[in-house]
């Protein structure tokens, strides 16, 4: 088998040639056929730069919609302004109705409640540009899973031209089968994937018509927002996005809170136990919370009258400039009173530490949804965590979350296709500074030994397949772990400085577009000024597993020399503890460019004065598919 994947890959194999001012360099690395063309229409470039050719489309929402927490129905009008940047004409339109994924009969990645199975998403009306759409005919709805095709339109829509789309709807939200997203309560929601979104047009896919199932995730334009939620009285609204009339809806002694808060290097409660038994909002029967967003790739909000709120700013510049850094949970929420202080470490280490770029939002907002454990979900501004076990559990999912600003949302990442490109940096972020968080906090070693125990078995993928076509433990496995150890590896042959770069120059070039893998190659070989296609292959193209071994060790007066070998293809590095007969040790470190030659053995010279007793492979520091030939016991001569 392993020979006719070799096989197929040399069939579809594309020698490229990859030009950059200063380097002309060869890079063999597979381009889908759909993606090469990509390359040749000039809308990406194999220097890894957005092509001369480059657009992406965007839509302008405006939402109003009413909560009914008892209900859990949330009621909406919308007018999309959809803006076609393409040079082609569309003649059909694709919009999202996530919350289909309810709808009774309706295919679906898991089970769910029976008592969360709706008629799914209801449309009143709909219109394109004044005009009523039928629901049923040739030219009507064609509703799939997820997806509402409006196909056949009667006025295909040309290119450089805005498009209008009004939407009359409504959707129950979950309680049981809450999947990212729910009602915890009759007083609480967390409402996200919940209004109709117009998909994804691109210069590789055309629309992106991939369904929802609930397993991968997301895939959004960068787009502007102006919407307000209606709520009852005493309900407090929390949301991607700027407050637009804050002191109109809350008390006047909260809306000082909040305004210190923003300010405070130390946390303020915003909202006490006794504002909720007192009455929080406005002293209307219905509140009308308005809120801004510009430039995100979706929006989402909680409501709770039962919810404390605590503050802080977190600095996020040299300057002094400052993000909100929120935390919205139950009073009886243990260990939740620091939340809003490891958002605000999270904040600060991701802008000054890693990635070392500067918060690209305003504010993050951590929500206490799933309070009897559970992890967390990621949208913009957002976060809707679970109860952690322990305060790195916590402070580890606080950071993860609040890391996917970057990855996918700032970078406008597909998930669906590569969520290791997204999820694979939010882990290697929260392995890189979790430390900073918590003392002592670790979860580097287990990703080390998780990738050690599974690449390479049957199951293992490469992970360049979609991840809309992978399924299982594998899914997660290639997503997270094995992508951010992929990261650690190639920040280790890189160096810190030039790894950075790297990725400084990636994030500056695709930020508010749509980077696919090949950019991410391509750039790195760019800064780097070197084809490191000995890597790229092996880490995410083929099926193998990392297994080094030290092979001998041998010594003659203040001289050693010790072979390792490599038996697994995946190149990593070697990380050494030498113990000397007297007990006495040191560690020798080399990446793993000592394997970019291809070569299955590297020597490791060394002046020593000692006799050597034993070497050994670290594997908590690298990953290692057999640990027992990591040890050579050196004979007694």
């Amino acid at each position: 088998m392993k020979n006719l994947l070799m096989h197929t890959s040399k069939i579809f194999l594309i020698i490229i040639l990859v030009f950059s001012t200063t380097l002309a360099q060869s890079s063999s690395i597979y381009i889908p056929r759909n993606i090469v063309k990509a390359y040749e229409k000039g809308t990406r470039s194999y220097d890894g730069k957005p092509g001369v050719n480059y657009w992406i489309n965007h839509a302008d929402y405006k939402i109003q919609a009413e909560v009914f927490p008892k209900d859990r129905i949330v009621k909406g009008t919308e007018q999309i302004k959809y803006y076609n940047d393409s040079p082609d004409t569309l003649r059909r339109i694709v919009l999202r109705l996530y919350q289909d994924i309810m709808k009774k009969g309706n295919s679906r990645d898991d089970r769910i409640s029976p008592n969360d199975e709706t008629d799914g998403v209801k449309i009143d009306t709909f219109m394109i540009n004044g005009a009523g759409v039928a629901q049923t005919g040739r030219n009507g709805f064609l509703r799939t899973a997820t997806n509402m095709l409006i196909r056949n339109l009667e006025k295909p829509i040309p290119p450089k031209s805005i498009t209008t789309i009004d939407v009359k709807w409504s959707v129950i939200i979950p309680k049981e089968s809450r999947i990212r997203m729910g009602a915890y309560n009759d007083s609480t929601l967390y409402v996200a994937y919940w209004y109709p979104q117009i998909s994804v047009y691109d210069d590789v896919d055309g629309w992106d018509i991939q369904e929802y199932g609930g397993n991968v995730e997301f895939y959004n334009d960068k787009n502007n927002f102006d919407f307000e939620i209606t709520v009852p009285k005493n309900f407090l609204v929390w949301a991607t996005g700027a407050y637009q009339n804050l002191q109109e809806v809350v008390k006047p002694e909260i809306y000082s809170r909040y305004k210190e808060a923003q300010e405070s290097d130390g946390i303020i409660r915003i909202v006490r136990e006794e504002d909720l038994k007192n009455g929080a909002t406005a002293d209307k029967e219905k509140n009308v919370w308005k809120f801004k967003a510009d430039g995100v790739p979706d929006v989402s909000f909680a409501t709770s009258n039962g919810y404390v709120w605590d503050g802080i700013g977190a600095e996020i510049d040299a300057n002094g400039k400052k993000a909100f850094t929120d935390a919205v949970y139950p009073a009886k929420s243990k260990g939740w009173d620091e939340v809003a202080y490891y958002a605000k470490l999270s904040v600060e280490n991701l802008s000054k530490v890693w990635p070392g770029v500067p918060f690209p939002y305003p504010k993050i907002t951590t929500f206490n949804g799933e309070t009897m454990g559970g992890g967390g979900m990621e949208i913009p501004m957002m976060t809707n965590n679970g109860m952690g076990y322990s305060k790195a559990g916590q402070a580890g999912v606080t950071l993860h979350e609040i890391a996917h600003t970057y990855f996918p949302f700032y970078m406008g990442i597909n998930e669906r296709k590569y969520a290791w490109m997204d999820e694979g940096w939010a882990t290697f972020f929260t392995s890189a500074l979790l430390g900073n968080l918590v003392k002592d906090a670790n979860e580097f070693t287990g990703n080390v030994q998780g990738v050690g125990r599974s690449m390479g078995n049957e199951f293992d993928t490469p992970m360049i397949l979609p991840s809309i076509a992978t399924r299982g433990q594998m899914l997660g496995f290639n997503s997270y772990v094995k992508a951010s150890i992929s990261y650690y590896v190639l920040r280790d042959i890189l160096g810190d400085e030039l790894f950075k770069k790297g990725l400084h120059e990636y994030i500056s070039r695709w930020n508010g577009k749509h980077p696919i893998p090949w950019d991410y190659f391509f750039t790195f070989n760019d800064v780097a000024k070197e084809d490191l296609s000995w890597f790229w292959n092996p880490w995410y193209f083929e099926r193998d597993y990392p297994d080094l071994a030290v092979k001998s060790v041998s010594s003659k007066k203040e001289k050693a020399e010790i072979v390792i070998e490599k038996i697994g293809n995946v190149p990593v590095p070697i990380d050494l503890k030498i113990t000397y007969a007297d007990d006495s040790s040191e560690d020798v470190h080399k990446s793993a460019a000592v394997w970019k030659t291809g070569n299955k053995e590297t020597k490791i010279n060394l002046n020593v004065k000692k006799e050597i007793k034993k070497v050994e492979l670290n594997t908590k520091l690298v990953p290692d598919a057999n640990e027992k030939n990591n040890v050579y016991e050196v004979k007694k001569k």
